[in-house]
Protein backbone atom coordinates (compact mmCIF):
# COMPACT_ATOMS: atom_id res chain seq x y z
CA UNK A 1 0.00 0.00 0.00
CA UNK A 2 1.60 3.24 -0.86
CA UNK A 3 1.12 6.86 -1.26
CA UNK A 4 2.83 9.28 -3.49
CA UNK A 5 5.79 11.19 -1.87
CA UNK A 6 4.42 9.33 1.67
CA UNK A 7 6.63 6.11 2.70
CA UNK A 8 4.48 2.88 4.16
CA UNK A 9 1.70 4.73 3.09
CA UNK A 10 1.36 7.21 5.60
CA UNK A 11 -1.32 9.60 4.96
CA UNK A 12 -0.55 13.15 5.95
CA UNK A 13 -1.43 16.58 4.32
CA UNK A 14 1.49 18.52 1.91
CA UNK A 15 -0.78 21.21 3.36
CA UNK A 16 0.32 24.06 5.73
CA UNK A 17 -1.79 24.29 8.95
CA UNK A 18 -5.02 26.07 8.32
CA UNK A 19 -5.71 25.74 4.42
CA UNK A 20 -7.66 22.34 3.32
CA UNK A 21 -5.80 19.34 3.42
CA UNK A 22 -4.94 18.04 -0.62
CA UNK A 23 -6.88 14.73 -2.20
CA UNK A 24 -4.58 12.22 -2.37
CA UNK A 25 -4.85 8.72 -4.50
CA UNK A 26 -4.43 5.54 -2.05
CA UNK A 27 -2.59 2.61 -4.29
CA UNK A 28 -3.27 -0.93 -3.18
CA UNK A 29 -0.98 -3.12 -4.45
CA UNK A 30 -1.57 -6.12 -5.93
CA UNK A 31 -1.46 -9.49 -4.81
CA UNK A 32 -0.82 -8.48 -0.82
CA UNK A 33 -4.58 -9.97 -0.06
CA UNK A 34 -6.05 -6.53 1.13
CA UNK A 35 -9.62 -5.99 2.97
CA UNK A 36 -11.22 -2.47 2.60
CA UNK A 37 -14.27 -1.95 4.96
CA UNK A 38 -16.06 1.31 6.24
CA UNK A 39 -15.62 2.74 9.43
CA UNK A 40 -17.68 5.12 11.19
CA UNK A 41 -19.14 5.60 7.46
CA UNK A 42 -16.18 8.71 7.34
CA UNK A 43 -13.30 6.58 6.16
CA UNK A 44 -11.63 3.44 4.66
CA UNK A 45 -10.42 0.75 6.93
CA UNK A 46 -7.91 -1.07 4.81
CA UNK A 47 -5.73 -4.10 6.11
CA UNK A 48 -4.02 -7.12 5.02
CA UNK A 49 -2.62 -9.97 7.09
CA UNK A 50 0.52 -9.32 9.06
CA UNK A 51 0.01 -5.21 8.26
CA UNK A 52 -1.33 -2.91 11.40
CA UNK A 53 -4.47 -1.60 10.01
CA UNK A 54 -4.71 1.81 8.02
CA UNK A 55 -7.38 4.24 7.99
CA UNK A 56 -7.94 7.11 5.26
CA UNK A 57 -10.65 10.09 5.78
CA UNK A 58 -12.63 9.59 2.78
CA UNK A 59 -12.97 13.29 2.65
CA UNK A 60 -9.09 13.57 1.33
CA UNK A 61 -9.39 10.63 -1.22
CA UNK A 62 -9.15 11.54 -4.31
CA UNK A 63 -9.19 8.26 -6.08
CA UNK A 64 -8.30 4.52 -5.26
CA UNK A 65 -6.65 2.01 -7.33
CA UNK A 66 -5.92 -1.69 -6.31
CA UNK A 67 -5.87 -5.09 -7.65
CA UNK A 68 -8.47 -7.05 -8.64
CA UNK A 69 -7.90 -9.60 -5.83
CA UNK A 70 -9.28 -7.02 -3.01
CA UNK A 71 -11.68 -7.76 -1.51
CA UNK A 72 -14.41 -4.81 -0.90
CA UNK A 73 -17.33 -4.32 1.81
CA UNK A 74 -19.85 -3.27 -0.21
CA UNK A 75 -20.64 -0.64 2.11
CA UNK A 76 -17.44 0.75 1.85
CA UNK A 77 -17.54 0.73 -2.15
CA UNK A 78 -20.86 2.65 -1.95
CA UNK A 79 -19.03 5.54 0.13
CA UNK A 80 -16.42 6.09 -2.02
CA UNK A 81 -18.67 6.19 -4.97
CA UNK A 82 -20.83 8.79 -2.80
CA UNK A 83 -18.53 10.53 -1.82
CA UNK A 84 -17.36 10.89 -5.53
CA UNK A 85 -13.72 8.87 -5.06
CA UNK A 86 -13.82 6.67 -8.41
CA UNK A 87 -12.11 3.38 -7.75
CA UNK A 88 -10.06 1.21 -10.66
CA UNK A 89 -8.77 -1.66 -10.65
CA UNK A 90 -6.69 -3.56 -12.54
CA UNK A 91 -5.39 -6.98 -12.97
CA UNK A 92 -1.67 -8.65 -12.10
CA UNK A 93 0.10 -6.78 -14.97
CA UNK A 94 -1.22 -3.49 -14.50
CA UNK A 95 -3.81 -3.06 -16.96
CA UNK A 96 -7.14 -1.52 -15.78
CA UNK A 97 -9.67 -4.15 -16.00
CA UNK A 98 -12.54 -1.57 -14.70
CA UNK A 99 -13.46 1.71 -13.17
CA UNK A 100 -16.47 2.54 -10.63
CA UNK A 101 -17.81 5.94 -10.47
CA UNK A 102 -20.53 7.49 -8.28
CA UNK A 103 -23.54 9.67 -9.40
CA UNK A 104 -21.01 13.03 -8.97
CA UNK A 105 -17.56 13.99 -9.61
CA UNK A 106 -15.60 15.44 -7.14
CA UNK A 107 -12.99 18.32 -9.14
CA UNK A 108 -9.91 18.28 -7.70
CA UNK A 109 -8.39 21.90 -7.46
CA UNK A 110 -5.66 23.62 -8.80
CA UNK A 111 -3.87 23.44 -5.64
CA UNK A 112 -4.06 20.79 -4.86
CA UNK A 113 -3.19 19.51 -8.53
CA UNK A 114 -0.22 21.20 -7.64
CA UNK A 115 0.64 20.11 -4.68
CA UNK A 116 0.46 16.70 -6.07
CA UNK A 117 2.40 17.41 -8.99
CA UNK A 118 5.44 19.23 -6.78
CA UNK A 119 5.82 15.64 -4.97
CA UNK A 120 5.99 14.07 -8.50
CA UNK A 121 9.62 12.41 -9.41
CA UNK A 122 9.18 13.68 -12.72
CA UNK A 123 8.11 17.23 -12.08
CA UNK A 124 10.46 19.28 -12.99
CA UNK A 125 10.19 17.58 -16.56
CA UNK A 126 7.07 18.48 -16.77
CA UNK A 127 7.08 21.94 -15.74
CA UNK A 128 9.79 22.73 -18.10
CA UNK A 129 7.70 21.65 -21.22
CA UNK A 130 4.46 23.12 -20.03
CA UNK A 131 6.61 26.49 -19.55
CA UNK A 132 8.18 26.50 -22.72
CA UNK A 133 4.94 25.61 -24.12
CA UNK A 134 3.29 28.70 -22.52
CA UNK A 135 5.83 30.84 -23.45
CA UNK A 136 5.93 30.27 -27.34
CA UNK A 137 2.23 30.70 -27.14
CA UNK A 138 2.48 34.16 -26.23
CA UNK A 139 4.97 34.63 -27.90
CA UNK A 140 2.95 34.03 -31.18
CA UNK A 141 0.33 35.79 -30.27
CA UNK A 142 2.27 39.00 -29.17
CA UNK A 143 3.68 38.37 -33.21
CA UNK A 144 0.01 37.83 -34.66
CA UNK A 145 -0.92 41.47 -32.65
CA UNK A 146 1.83 43.86 -34.23
CA UNK A 147 1.94 41.86 -37.43
CA UNK A 148 5.11 41.47 -36.88
CA UNK A 149 7.81 38.91 -37.85
CA UNK A 150 11.51 37.33 -36.47
CA UNK A 151 13.95 35.53 -37.51
CA UNK A 152 15.06 34.38 -34.68
CA UNK A 153 12.26 32.57 -32.63
CA UNK A 154 13.74 32.88 -28.93
CA UNK A 155 12.48 35.06 -26.33
CA UNK A 156 15.35 37.36 -26.07
CA UNK A 157 15.38 38.16 -29.69
CA UNK A 158 11.60 38.13 -30.28
CA UNK A 159 11.86 41.09 -27.10
CA UNK A 160 14.34 43.06 -29.22
CA UNK A 161 12.01 43.00 -32.18
CA UNK A 162 9.03 44.16 -30.56
CA UNK A 163 11.06 46.52 -28.89
CA UNK A 164 12.30 48.27 -31.94
CA UNK A 165 8.84 48.21 -33.76
CA UNK A 166 7.56 50.13 -30.32
CA UNK A 167 10.05 52.64 -30.89
CA UNK A 168 9.84 53.24 -34.21
CA UNK A 169 6.27 54.17 -33.79
CA UNK A 170 6.45 55.99 -31.10
CA UNK A 171 9.46 57.87 -31.98
CA UNK A 172 11.23 56.97 -28.33
CA UNK A 173 12.56 53.62 -26.75
CA UNK A 174 10.05 52.33 -24.43
CA UNK A 175 11.58 50.55 -21.92
CA UNK A 176 10.79 52.70 -19.16
CA UNK A 177 6.96 52.31 -20.08
CA UNK A 178 7.11 48.71 -20.47
CA UNK A 179 9.20 48.11 -16.86
CA UNK A 180 6.46 49.99 -15.32
CA UNK A 181 3.83 47.97 -16.87
CA UNK A 182 5.30 44.99 -15.41
CA UNK A 183 5.88 46.37 -11.92
CA UNK A 184 1.89 46.97 -12.34
CA UNK A 185 0.85 43.84 -13.68
CA UNK A 186 3.00 41.94 -11.02
CA UNK A 187 -0.26 42.57 -8.42
CA UNK A 188 -2.46 41.83 -10.86
CA UNK A 189 -1.10 38.56 -11.32
CA UNK A 190 -0.35 37.85 -7.19
CA UNK A 191 -3.61 38.69 -6.60
CA UNK A 192 -4.86 36.08 -9.63
CA UNK A 193 -2.42 33.34 -8.29
CA UNK A 194 -3.79 34.58 -4.70
CA UNK A 195 -7.03 33.45 -5.54
CA UNK A 196 -6.97 30.56 -7.75
CA UNK A 197 -4.31 28.85 -5.18
CA UNK A 198 -4.95 30.57 -1.72
CA UNK A 199 -1.76 29.10 -0.38
CA UNK A 200 1.37 31.37 -0.41
CA UNK A 201 3.57 28.47 0.14
CA UNK A 202 2.20 27.49 -3.15
CA UNK A 203 3.01 30.57 -4.89
CA UNK A 204 6.78 31.62 -3.78
CA UNK A 205 9.22 29.02 -3.59
CA UNK A 206 7.06 25.91 -3.52
CA UNK A 207 10.00 23.92 -4.62
CA UNK A 208 13.66 25.37 -4.76
CA UNK A 209 14.21 27.85 -8.25
CA UNK A 210 10.30 27.93 -8.37
CA UNK A 211 8.31 31.04 -8.11
CA UNK A 212 5.01 31.12 -9.46
CA UNK A 213 4.37 34.60 -8.92
CA UNK A 214 7.38 35.51 -10.89
CA UNK A 215 7.08 33.18 -13.77
CA UNK A 216 3.34 34.05 -14.14
CA UNK A 217 4.63 37.67 -14.39
CA UNK A 218 7.66 36.98 -16.73
CA UNK A 219 4.66 34.59 -19.23
CA UNK A 220 2.28 37.81 -18.86
CA UNK A 221 5.10 40.35 -20.26
CA UNK A 222 4.01 39.41 -23.92
CA UNK A 223 0.53 40.66 -23.14
CA UNK A 224 1.81 43.72 -21.67
CA UNK A 225 3.32 44.24 -25.51
CA UNK A 226 0.04 43.86 -26.97
CA UNK A 227 -1.02 46.75 -24.43
CA UNK A 228 1.87 49.22 -26.00
CA UNK A 229 0.96 48.16 -29.23
CA UNK A 230 -2.57 49.60 -28.86
CA UNK A 231 -1.56 52.54 -26.69
CA UNK A 232 -1.68 55.86 -28.60
CA UNK A 233 1.66 57.50 -28.91
CA UNK A 234 0.67 60.81 -27.69
CA UNK A 235 -0.32 59.04 -24.40
CA UNK A 236 3.51 58.18 -23.73
CA UNK A 237 4.66 62.13 -23.99
CA UNK A 238 1.74 62.92 -21.53
CA UNK A 239 2.39 60.44 -18.67
CA UNK A 240 5.47 59.40 -16.56
CA UNK A 241 6.22 55.85 -16.90
CA UNK A 242 4.68 55.17 -13.42
CA UNK A 243 1.15 56.98 -13.84
CA UNK A 244 1.20 55.28 -17.61
CA UNK A 245 1.77 52.23 -16.20
CA UNK A 246 -1.47 52.83 -13.25
CA UNK A 247 -3.24 53.69 -16.37
CA UNK A 248 -2.70 51.30 -18.71
CA UNK A 249 -3.33 47.77 -16.49
CA UNK A 250 -6.78 49.25 -15.23
CA UNK A 251 -7.70 50.43 -18.47
CA UNK A 252 -6.51 46.76 -20.07
CA UNK A 253 -7.64 45.25 -16.94
CA UNK A 254 -10.15 42.67 -18.74
CA UNK A 255 -6.95 41.38 -21.15
CA UNK A 256 -5.19 41.01 -18.63
CA UNK A 257 -7.26 38.90 -16.25
CA UNK A 258 -7.96 36.77 -19.20
CA UNK A 259 -4.45 36.38 -19.75
CA UNK A 260 -3.65 35.24 -16.17
CA UNK A 261 -6.83 33.01 -16.13
CA UNK A 262 -5.57 31.42 -19.54
CA UNK A 263 -2.14 30.57 -18.32
CA UNK A 264 -3.42 29.08 -15.17
CA UNK A 265 -6.35 27.54 -17.14
CA UNK A 266 -3.80 26.08 -19.09
CA UNK A 267 -1.67 24.78 -16.07
CA UNK A 268 -4.63 22.98 -14.62
CA UNK A 269 -5.81 21.48 -17.73
CA UNK A 270 -2.25 19.87 -18.05
CA UNK A 271 -1.97 18.99 -14.66
CA UNK A 272 -5.27 16.91 -14.78
CA UNK A 273 -4.06 15.62 -18.14
CA UNK A 274 -0.54 14.42 -16.72
CA UNK A 275 -1.63 13.36 -12.80
CA UNK A 276 -5.32 11.84 -13.04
Amino acid sequence: MSLPGRPNGEFRSAQHEGTPASLRPLYLEAGTGWRVKLDDGVALHVSAAGRARSLYPLQRLARVICGAGTEWETAALLACLQAGVPVLFHDAHGSTMAWCFGPRRRETTLAELLAEGLRHPEWEAFFSQWRQAAERREVRAALRCMNARCVRFDAAAVRAHLCNLHRNRTGRAVGPWLRALQRASTALVAENLHSALGDPGLICFARPGLHLARLLSDLMEWRLHRVLHRTPATLFSENSPGRFAAAGVERHMAQLQAGCGELLGDLELQLRDWLL
